[in-house]
């Protein structure tokens, strides 16, 4: 699928000690890396008072690790401050998809306004990661988007499988 938008991108932004996240266009793995590295290393250390909100309302794709990657900002959130990760403004693909992964219940999903003061920058993509970080980054996604459901169990068991034996060959 070719992606209709110009632009395939994470935004972000901190406005009002809260974090505005837009993805937009076609979000692969490679769109995750730093993006996860970042909001892992800052969530435990941010105010209580915060939250995270992550428009999806111009994605034209979203891959498995992606979704799996909310999962596991969601945990962290509600594991560190019982707090859920807000998914605001869905696009039909992405109400699509939260169905198919059976995702429609376990996020907070809400149609909101972005204050017109919040000011997207092209999240920063550099923060060097590793291959094995890599690959042990997209095995946590499946594994975490594997917890939701037995389906979803079935249907990245493979490729877990597969994961798990590249990053057990080459920490060797």
């Amino acid at each position: 699928m070719k992606s209709n938008c110009q632009n395939n991108n994470i935004l972000f932004s901190i406005y009002k000690n809260n974090i505005f996240i837009k993805a937009e266009g076609h979000i692969t793995a490679n769109l995750c890396f730093s993006l996860r590295e970042y909001l892992y290393r800052e969530i435990p250390n941010m105010d209580p008072t915060f939250d995270v909100f992550v428009d999806l309302n111009n994605t034209d794709y979203m891959d498995s690790t992606f979704l799996g990657l909310l999962i596991g900002i969601e945990k962290r959130l509600y594991n560190n401050f019982k707090k859920h990760l807000h998914i605001i403004n869905l696009c039909k693909l992405a109400i699509d998809l939260f169905d198919n992964m059976e995702l429609e219940n376990f996020f907070k999903i809400e149609k909101k306004e972005i204050p017109k003061e919040v000011i997207f920058k092209k999240f920063n993509e550099s923060i060097e990661i590793d291959e094995i970080e890599k690959l042990k980054t997209i095995f946590t996604s499946h594994q975490d988007l594997s917890s939701i459901s037995n389906k979803n169990q079935e249907k990245f068991k493979k490729l877990q499988d597969i994961l798990q034996k590249q990053i057990n060959d080459k920490c060797k």
